[in-house]
């Protein structure tokens, strides 16, 4: 299939081209209707001097619109198809060429491979190690630790990062802490408590594992993105799906 046409996006003053197969998605984009409030805060968060860590980097809105405002970039993603589109897309911006590194490789707590599955097809921003056994496509990936991504982040004066992974991050969060440290300022996670649902996680378990996965977050200030806090409601849902923003 012949390369789509460079379409140009902007978000806010940051602006790139792609040139993948998702039209629909960028129209929402361009549209201020997918995830908003993840796009401000990273906005507000990246720019010159920061180096913006992105794990479930998918096509790259995130990390072309980081790297557009003056980031470095350490972008992962583990779907083939997903990569071969976000490599495409850092492609068609030469100008940002230099700034983002790509890694086919996903974010884990142990070194290795593991299985990931997706309910359509590879590249549709859905695929989880959650879905592995039950899933229409299915493929492996190399995996990386925090202290391997940490290693790979050595020389950064400030850290951002922001964790999309599609219900893996409840056993990554707890071996975040090389990740962790002074130079880290702030971390945008997505926690998707009904991907555990629908795995067959009961009620109890998915609070214990939202507690396991949030208390790496010691000594920072939690505030949900994209959920109307109610009095009294934890910040992490475990019964939503939201992102949430950790801070110094």
């Amino acid at each position: 299939m012949a390369p789509a046409a460079p379409r140009a996006v902007a978000i806010g003053a940051a602006s790139f081209f792609v040139v993948d197969d998702k039209e629909t998605f960028w129209d929402k984009v361009a549209a201020d209707a997918w995830e908003p409030e993840t796009l401000a805060a990273v906005g507000a968060l990246a720019g010159p001097g920061t180096l913006l860590i992105d794990l479930g980097a998918w096509i790259g809105p995130i990390s072309l619109m980081a790297a557009a405002r003056g980031a470095r970039v350490l972008a992962f993603e583990p779907d083939p198809r997903a990569f071969e589109l976000l490599a495409a897309n850092l492609a068609a911006n030469p100008a940002l060429a230099g700034a983002v590194r790509l890694h086919n490789r996903a974010a884990a707590p142990e070194p290795g491979r593991i299985r990931l599955g997706s309910p359509r097809k590879p590249g549709d921003s859905m695929g989880s190690i959650l879905m592995a056994g039950n899933a229409a496509a299915t493929w492996e990936a190399d995996t990386l630790t925090s202290g391997d991504i940490a290693a790979l982040a050595d020389g950064a004066e400030r850290i951002v990062l922001k964790i999309d992974i599609e219900g893996a991050e409840y056993a990554l969060l707890p071996h975040l802490a090389p990740l962790l440290g002074p130079r880290t300022a702030a971390a945008l996670v997505a926690f998707h408590p009904r991907l555990l649902q629908a795995a067959g996680h009961a009620a109890a378990e998915i609070e214990r594992l939202t507690d396991a996965a949030t208390a790496v977050f010691a000594g920072y200030r939690a505030r949900p993105l994209d959920l109307v806090a109610e009095a009294g409601a934890p910040v992490v849902s475990t019964t939503r799906n939201a992102t949430v923003l950790f801070s110094r």
